[in-house]
């Protein structure tokens, strides 16, 4: 099975409702998005009122819903990774907005 159609299995398990893709998801992807997170968050501040595990499960929260929902289309590792990059930028930006 190649990479492409594994990663869409574990996609259209996760879409399922799957707990052992939603953990195997999790567990191949949570310290990507939370780099991302760390690395948004520069200013000091902003770390002091906010914890880059909490984005994280927003960012992986949002992700689950949607997902189950349909509302993703993904074919690759690399699509998941701007997608789940994206949601994160937008929930740090939203808090920021709230401050």
């Amino acid at each position: 099975m190649s990479e492409n159609s594994e990663f869409r299995d574990l996609i259209d398990r996760v879409r399922a409702r799957d707990q052992d893709a939603a953990r195997e998801l999790v567990t191949r992807y949570e310290g990507a998005i939370r780099r991302v997170i760390r690395i948004q968050m520069r200013d000091a501040r902003l770390r002091q009122l906010l914890d880059s595990t909490d984005v994280c499960q927003s960012v992986l929260a949002t992700f689950f819903v949607r997902t189950a929902l349909g509302q993703y289309e993904l074919d690759s590792p690399a699509q998941l990774i701007g997608l789940l990059t994206t949601i994160a930028r937008n929930k740090l930006v939203n808090q920021v907005d709230r401050m």
